[in-house]
Formats: structure tokens, sequence, C-alpha cells
């Protein structure tokens, strides 16, 4: 195998071993049947965090130092997430006006928890895995890898809420906004916006949801499925604009990263 490709077998068992404290730690804090709601809103969920942990020392000793902790480059690229950012302010916008505010502790509780989660899932899967899968892989195939497992991955929250068809819509979601996430990740060879829209994101859906259509009859999986694509569908088309140019999809500037202080070796090592 050639170098390339043992760092993508590493980085997959790396994001496996991401996805068993993950899971694992969450099936201790919750008992089965508890909503992602109620995962996120009543406790600091411990996964996330710890699994965020193990793959940073697994980054450190590696030496990988691509997996995005550099600034944007340009600077410029910051306004490509006015999209995703005009969607996530509709969401707050309509969670303002349907819904009673949330007590001020749960509100906490759920943007530290959005806000770890966005952290941990970017560094996984647009951290690690694309940085291993874009030198292993042509483009495409990297790109439809990582989306594809960003999405499947969802599905194991069906472990906890026992909703193994609202799960499937999860994920099919998720495979849509991680498209549009790892464009974005792409055009600005940074981690940085994409862990901020990302967390962003799943508050400001979080607190959409959270009102009084929270305690009502989940929709049928079809109507869920019809929603996300509605909904969730113009952020993968928005992905795929950004990723339309083929210098753009070649790499462009991405592999000439700055070693961060941090994970830079010494000199004479």
């Amino acid at each position: 195998m050639t170098t390339s490709s043992n760092r993508l077998v590493i980085s997959i068992l790396a994001v496996v071993l991401w996805l068993a404290v993950t899971m694992g730690l969450a099936l201790l804090q919750v008992a089965e049947g508890t909503s992602l709601g109620q995962l996120v809103s009543r406790q600091i969920v411990w996964g996330p965090p710890a699994a965020a942990a193990l793959l940073l020392v697994i980054i450190g000793v590696m030496k990988w130092t691509d997996v995005g902790f550099n600034a944007v480059r340009p600077a410029s690229s910051w306004r490509l997430i006015w999209f995703p950012m005009l969607i996530i302010a509709g969401f707050f916008a309509a969670a303002i006006f349907l819904h009673p505010p949330i007590p001020a502790a749960v509100l906490l509780t759920v943007t530290i928890n959005t806000m770890i989660v966005g952290f941990s899932e970017e560094l996984a899967f647009r951290g690690v895995l694309w940085g291993a899968a874009r030198k292993a892989l042509p483009f495409w195939g990297a790109f439809f890898l990582v989306t594809f497992l960003f999405g499947i991955v969802h599905v194991l929250n069906a472990l906890l809420t026992g909703q193994f068809a609202s799960a499937g819509v999860q994920a099919f979601n998720a495979m849509l906004s991680g498209s549009a996430f790892l464009a974005l990740r792409i055009r600005t060879h940074a981690l940085l916006p994409v862990m901020i829209v990302h967390w962003l994101w799943d508050l400001s859906v979080f607190l959409l949801l959270s009102g009084p259509a929270s305690t009502e009859p989940a929709a049928a999986p079809l109507e869920q499925l019809l929603g996300a694509l509605i909904i969730v569908g113009p952020m993968a088309l928005y992905g795929f604009y950004l990723i339309r140019n083929a210098t753009v999809r070649a790499g462009w500037q991405d592999d000439h990263a700055p070693s961060p202080a941090f994970f830079a070796p010494r000199k004479g090592e």
C-alpha cells in the first residue's frame, strides 16, 4: 500500500474510534428512547469532547499538519459562508417568532453541546478523514466517501432514540448538509469557518424544532424526507456550486497549509 493509502486506513480507524467513544459515552448517559432534543438540552454530553480529544492526540502523534488548523486562505473566502448563514438566520428568526422563549439554562446547555458537536464532527470528517481521502483517492471519490460516511453515522442515532426511520432521514439530511460543509472546507482551506457554520446550523435547527410542535407526533418518514429536500437541498446545491471549478477540485493551495506551532516538529526532528 502507498503512503497515502496507509494514511487513509489509519484515518478511517481513527474515525471509527471517534465514533465508538461518541456513541459509547452517549449510551452510558441516556436511556434508550431518549430524543436528540432531550439529549442535548438536559445535560452536557461527554462523548463528542472526549472523542475530539482522542483525535487531537492521534493528530499530534501522527504529525498530521493538513487537517485544517490554519488561517482561511484567502481571507476573503470568509464571505462564502453567506448562504448557509442566511438559512441559519431564517431558522433563528422563525424560532423567535413562532416559539416561546427557551429557559436560559436550557439554551446555555444546548449552545455548549452543539458547539462541541460541531467542533468534534468537523475535526473527524472534514479534518482527519478529508485530509487523508483527498490524497489517496480521486476528488469525487474522496468527496463522496467523506460525505457518505458523515451521513451514514447519523443512522446510529437510532440506538438512542429507537426511531430508525427518522434516523435514516437524519442521515440523508447530514449527507446534504455535509456536502456543503465539505465544499466550504475546500474553498476556505480551513476548518474554523465550517465548525462555526455547523455549530450555528445545529443550534438554530434545535431551537426551531423545540417549540410546541416538538410535542406532536413525528411526521411520516416520507414527509420528513420531503422536508429535508426542501430545506437542506439548497445547501447541497450551494456546496456543489462552490466546487464547480476544476482548479478548486484539484485542491488548489490545500496542500500548503502552514504547520500549527503545537503540531510542528522541532528543529532536527
